[in-house]
């Protein structure tokens, strides 16, 4: 004999769905060109957000509900970049091409981060090792006979740094 309910369940009814669901949201599917317009124009999503009355944490619940909405912000994070590299090539001034760059930075990191470059300059014939200093490089030591395989480091915008002997220690006759 097969059950068939004749009323709903509480949980079911539709004035509690409505009540479950949370406040009703405010997308539209409009804000998918008006994002990519908006941040076009170099501004952020929270900006966005603010232009339309919402905060931030609504904004990421549509992006995480509504994959047209995610493609759209994507696209417009792109489109974010725009300005302001066109700001930056047409800079007249050091410090406006600095602010530019800042922006730039915090915009898009992954494609303007600060780089760093070094470059290693070693001016060292093998053969005219001795056994002992080859062993101290070996095993990541810097005895002071070692002193000959001094290496030159150049980093972006600071000066070489030069070896210094290590300072030895003088042993009292007492310690020994």
């Amino acid at each position: 004999m097969t059950f068939t309910r004749k009323r709903l369940a509480a949980n079911e009814k539709p004035e509690y769905v409505a009540k479950r669901a949370g406040q009703p949201t405010h997308y539209k599917p409009e804000y998918c060109e008006l994002v990519i317009q908006y941040m076009g124009t170099g501004k952020s999503l929270t900006a966005f957000a603010g232009s339309i009355g919402e905060s931030r944490r609504v904004i990421y619940e549509w992006i995480e509900h509504h994959p047209e909405f995610a493609e759209a912000v994507e696209r417009a994070q792109a489109a974010r970049i725009v300005p302001w590299e066109d700001k930056l090539m047409t800079a007249e001034k050091g410090s406006e091409a600095a602010c530019t760059i800042f922006a730039l930075k915090n915009c898009d990191p992954h494609e303007w981060r600060e780089v760093r470059y070094a470059s290693f300059e070693h001016d060292v014939n093998i053969n005219s090792l001795s056994d002992d200093q080859l062993a101290a490089i070996a095993l990541g030591r810097r005895a002071p006979e070692v002193g000959a395989i001094d290496v030159q480091y150049n980093r972006l915008m600071e000066r070489p740094k030069l070896y210094q002997e290590p300072k030895r220690q003088v042993r009292s006759p007492r310690n020994r």
